[in-house]
């Protein structure tokens, strides 16, 4: 009778394990795969911001977005990030000079174009950002991987807001 009760402990203790571990890996599904990402950032279009080889935190949750936040974004099944410069309904224009303005606002004191020297935008100004759409803009402006180049971002293709960066460059 004594072995019966100890093979029904060890039993029990297997099922209570097997349990803990389901609950672990359902709550880090859940904080990782919904609530939160960590993604690692290649290329230098948000230079001084976030750097390449940076590892950043991002939010998926939250969907509210504003000039300035800086968000990851998938385009061409490639992820890529920049910052937000426009959102649904606001009208960005160049002047002569190639500054950018937003909303009649001048966003940059340099020209986000070098129109001097025969470089065109690759859309249509004045733009109006779309309904449900982002207008995005690198930091560093010479890398022209942004909405300069290829319009509005729908934001159902943005993964997230970056809430935390990670300097592993150097790691």
């Amino acid at each position: 009778m004594n072995g019966m009760k100890t093979l029904i402990k060890k039993h029990q203790s297997w099922i209570r394990l097997v349990i803990k571990i389901a609950i672990l890996a359902f709550v880090l599904w859940l904080l990782f795969g919904v609530l939160i990402g960590f993604q690692r950032v290649e290329g230098v279009s948000m230079s001084n911001r976030v750097e390449d080889g940076d590892l950043v935190l991002f939010s998926r949750t939250d969907k509210t977005y504003y000039p300035d936040d800086v968000v990851l974004f998938e385009r061409d099944n490639e992820t890529h990030v920049s910052s937000i410069l426009a959102s649904p309904g606001d009208l960005i224009t160049i002047d002569e000079k190639g500054c950018l303005y937003v909303n009649g606002t001048r966003v940059y004191d340099s020209p986000v174009y070098n129109l001097d020297q025969g470089e065109t935008p690759s859309i249509t100004f004045p733009f109006r950002v779309p309904t449900g759409s982002y207008f995005l803009i690198n930091e560093n402006l010479e890398a022209m991987d942004d909405s300069r180049s290829f319009g509005s971002i729908f934001e159902t293709n943005i993964k997230g807001k970056i809430v935390s960066i990670f300097r592993t460059r150097s790691i």
